[in-house]
């Protein structure tokens, strides 16, 4: 069930159940759930990570957080967010696509499990994954300037750097800021 119309949100991308449920370097990618919810909004509403994304203010409520995974959870087109978890059901961050056209990535772990290349490992999976099960000629990424550990795993999952912007496009930021976009062709 898609839950938003297809002119809504561009040509959306499938969604197959097996990429729901898929499992490397120890950590499974699947959709997320009410579960995710309390841990999900503390990540995003923490200034640390929510200033790095675009669509969180610091005032977002747990009941916001709980309607955003009940839209994206049965989602079977872009954009979605995938619960990160070390099998026992955890929830240790989101990997996703915010957009179709182009194809935006999306990624946030929760504090603790930060710099221990838990991220490096769910792209080196999820990366693959997506030019395998999409027709995707490019994957696009974008990092604030003052977010230099995104930007180095973007480096190291193949990304490369093609130029900056400015704008202002976080929901906890005010005024303009710098943002370094990256790309990953189709090999």
């Amino acid at each position: 069930m898609d839950l938003y119309p297809a002119d809504v949100v561009g040509a959306g991308l499938p969604l197959p159940l097996k990429l729901c449920h898929s499992t490397f370097a120890g950590l499974h990618l699947r959709r997320l759930s009410i579960a995710d919810a309390a841990t999900f909004h503390a990540a995003v509403t923490t200034p640390e990570i929510g200033r790095m994304l675009t669509m969180f203010p610091a005032y977002w409520s747990l009941t916001e957080a709980e309607s955003h995974i009940r839209a994206l959870a049965p989602r079977e087109s872009a954009p979605f967010r995938l619960a990160i978890d070390p099998g026992d059901g955890r929830f240790l961050g989101a990997v996703g696509l915010v957009r179709a056209e182009p194809a935006e990535l999306s990624f946030f772990l929760v504090p603790e499990c930060q710099g221990k290349r838990v991220m490096q490992a769910a792209l080196a999976g999820f990366v693959p994954m997506l030019f395998r099960q999409f027709d995707l000629p490019a994957l696009h990424a974008q990092a604030y300037h003052d977010n230099p550990a995104s930007m180095a795993l973007l480096r190291r999952a193949g990304f490369v750097e093609t130029g900056t912007q400015v704008g202002t496009c976080s929901a906890q930021r005010t005024g303009a800021e710098t943002l370094h976009r990256f790309v990953l062709k189709r090999a």
